[in-house]
């Protein structure tokens, strides 16, 4: 495992070329998100994935969201129409997860059968730097293994992760925000979760 320190506002070049490369040889990272700190893998490789699911079992029953920069991507992953992209598009980058629905592919993908897909678009300095070099979605989660792990240190992450991942990076203490969920399945937006986000009716 390897651990780097990294400013939390200008993040150094030398350390997001090798938080890249780690996201691009199928790692799994643990790193610093507007919500707080996140574990997570490249959402285009089926190993990672694999590795993802196998270490927060049963992943699939916690919420996971893809991390994008940009919308052209979503279209891959999930069903992006006029009503939702209007909804997000003065929302992000923030503190939101949306709720839409998921294309077979990205079903297969990530080998799901809910018929539900959150979408981020996270506020965090390295995570627009990272966008830079690794331009893939990422599959992101929470970095706690129970529902009532509250990690705000990186070195609390270190002691519970560091045998299985491949690299934490460090942007000193963090407080966990919860993001504000919100679904836009129905054509309308639904409250799911209130967070840090202000819901727009």
């Amino acid at each position: 495992m390897i651990k780097v320190e990294v400013h939390p506002v200008t993040p150094e070049k030398r350390f997001i070329t090798k938080i890249a490369n780690v996201f691009s040889s199928d790692g799994i990272l643990i790193y610093p998100t507007d919500s707080g700190y996140s574990l997570g893998c490249s959402a285009l490789s089926k190993k990672a994935i694999k590795h993802l699911y196998k270490l927060k079992k049963p992943a699939k029953k916690y919420n996971m969201a893809l991390m994008f920069q940009h919308f052209s991507p979503i279209s891959e992953f999930a069903q992006l129409d006029n009503f939702a992209f209007k909804y997000m598009k003065p929302l992000v980058p923030g503190p939101y997860t949306f709720i839409l629905p998921p294309t077979n592919w990205g079903r297969k993908m990530l080998e799901v059968k809910r018929l539900e897909m959150g979408i981020r678009f996270p506020d965090h300095p390295l995570l627009s730097a990272l966008y830079t070099e690794f331009p893939d979605p990422i599959l992101t989660t929470s970095a706690h293994l129970n529902p009532d792990d509250v990690f705000v240190e990186p070195d609390e992450i270190e002691r519970i992760y560091s045998s299985n991942v491949d690299m934490i990076v460090d942007c000193g203490p963090i407080p966990q925000k919860p993001t504000t969920v919100i679904s836009l399945i129905n054509g309308t937006p639904e409250l799911i979760r209130q967070g840090t986000g202000t819901f727009q009716k």
